[in-house]
């Protein structure tokens, strides 16, 4: 690859590719800019670029098809999508399109500059060709919503994962939207044509399931009146997906690593092996590590579905999407035609975030249907949610409600002291103050670790240690005496 040290800056919007200009410029990098794809691509074909950074929607030529087009060029930089509309869609798109990477505006150059030094130090590894995009329908699967980074990042492996052959493991509890997420790696893959097969281990017998999997002879049981295909079969070309493996018995389990390594399997009574071409995806809401140590899951089975393996994470560890999917639930279970659309109050959606959803999405969803049944317009009130979910919500915001009102104390008291003499920086000196007592409470809470902090905040370890240096904070010291209570 290129020794060169340029990047590309793609971006209809001047300020943009003024901060980029602006960050890298005593950086070892020379940035240049591009107001256009037309532009960008005109670029790319006449010099070496090492990474583009490229907003997703513009006018003329997109942020998606310039990655196309960009495949036939002789220069193939890494490319970094940029977009302020963080959708699962778009995610996915642009990785499965061949982006290095894809990130939401406002973005943070420390994040950026963690991204360029990943690709300086990967440059002689060329990242392997992505198949060319199929023409399909624009795809929106219900409730597959996700401003949490975790979600963000698991949009980006669908995208990366789909066009592959290999099998994916999903894991997480239930109601966490694992069928979902199968759903998308086969729609998003070469095989979206093909069936898309589900079938639940958990919810048929031993017996019936080896059936339901692999077919059967005529009179090759009792009952058996004539021969029928299994699920294996019925997916020959496209996707199978496997639900709550952790569930299916040893027995089964042989015949299904078989099929997995031979793509060969016999019917129930039949002599004559069959042969299938199915992308394998399993999920689990149970530790299938676990259940190798007790002896109830082959470990060698574990091995070959787990190639790829995506966590859900449970919804009260996303609780920034919580209000997302809510209003998601509310227009698609709401009366469209009714003109005064239904809508959470904002105590509900508070409530709701301070409820710790033990059934996941799923759980969410019936709460808002029970919703529609009590307000056909207007706001959700708290009064309208069920009264177990306000029990459990009111055991909480004690805490909370005690940080706020010292948060709004401090904010009082700075006014006070600073409203004269702020000089139009009043916003960043309130950030700053309330910012240390961050800091300090995560240096208390992790006594004194800073690589353990700085992984809590989700910051980077030099830009954590720069800011402690600037507030003067001592990482080993105490801060419990703080304004604010404790985090």
């Amino acid at each position: 690859m290129s020794g060169s040290k340029d990047i590309l800056i793609v971006d209809d919007e001047e300020n943009i590719r003024w901060l980029f200009t602006q960050a890298l410029e005593d950086s070892p990098y020379r940035v240049d800019t591009a107001c256009s794809g037309e532009e960008a691509l005109q670029k790319i074909r006449g010099q070496s670029y090492f990474m583009v950074f490229t907003d997703i929607f513009m006018e003329g030529i997109s942020g998606l098809e310039l990655l196309q087009k960009v495949r036939d060029t002789d220069h193939r930089p890494h490319i970094v999508v940029m977009t302020a509309q963080d959708t699962m869609n778009n995610t996915i798109e642009a990785m499965r399109h061949g982006a290095y990477d894809y990130i939401s505006k406002p973005f943070d150059f420390d994040e950026i500059f963690k991204l360029i030094d990943k690709v300086e130090k990967s440059r002689d590894v060329r990242p392997p060709e992505q198949p060319a995009a199929t023409a399909q329908e624009d795809f929106s699967l219900e409730a597959i919503i996700g401003k949490n980074r975790r979600m963000q990042d698991i949009f980006k492996v669908i995208g990366k994962a789909a066009s592959t052959l290999f099998p994916v493991l999903i894991t997480g509890e239930s109601g966490t939207g694992k069928e979902l997420v199968a759903r998308a790696l086969h729609h998003y893959s070469n095989r979206s044509q093909k069936p898309f097969i589900f079938i639940n281990c958990a919810a048929i017998s031993r017996e019936l399931l080896e059936s339901e999997l692999f077919g059967h002879e005529k009179g090759s049981f009792t009952g058996a009146v004539e021969a029928k295909k299994g699920k294996f079969e019925l997916a020959d070309g496209g996707t199978l997906m496997l639900d709550e493996i952790g569930d299916m018995e040893l027995p089964l389990q042989a015949k299904i690593l078989r099929v997995l390594q031979n793509s060969e399997f016999y019917r129930v009574g039949g002599k004559d092996s069959l042969r299938v071409d199915v992308r394998i995806i399993a999920a689990t809401n149970q530790r299938l590590p676990d259940l190798m140590k007790a002896d109830r899951f082959r470990e060698d089975l574990y091995h070959r579905l787990n190639v790829i393996n995506i966590h859900m994470p449970p919804l009260r560890e996303r609780v920034e999407d919580i209000p997302l999917l809510a209003e998601f639930f509310l227009k698609k279970y709401g009366d469209a035609s009714v003109l005064d659309q239904v809508y959470l109050s904002p105590e509900t959606a508070a409530l709701l975030k301070q409820y710790p959803w033990p059934g996941n999405i799923r759980e969410l969803e019936n709460v808002i249907k029970r919703c529609l049944v009590l307000v056909t317009r207007g706001p959700v009130l708290p009064e309208h949610l069920p009264e177990p979910l306000l029990e459990a919500a009111r055991k909480t915001p004690a805490a909370v409600d005690a940080w706020q009102t010292n948060l709004d104390a401090v904010v009082h008291d700075f006014l006070a002291k600073n409203r004269d003499s702020g000089d139009g920086n009043l916003y960043d000196l309130l950030i700053q103050e309330v910012e240390k007592h961050l800091f300090e409470q995560m240096l208390d809470h992790k006594r004194g670790n800073q690589v353990a902090t700085s992984k809590s905040l989700g910051i980077n370890r030099n830009t954590l240690k720069r800011k402690i240096d600037a507030m003067g904070i001592d990482p080993k010291k105490k801060h419990s005496d703080s304004n604010l209570p404790p985090l």
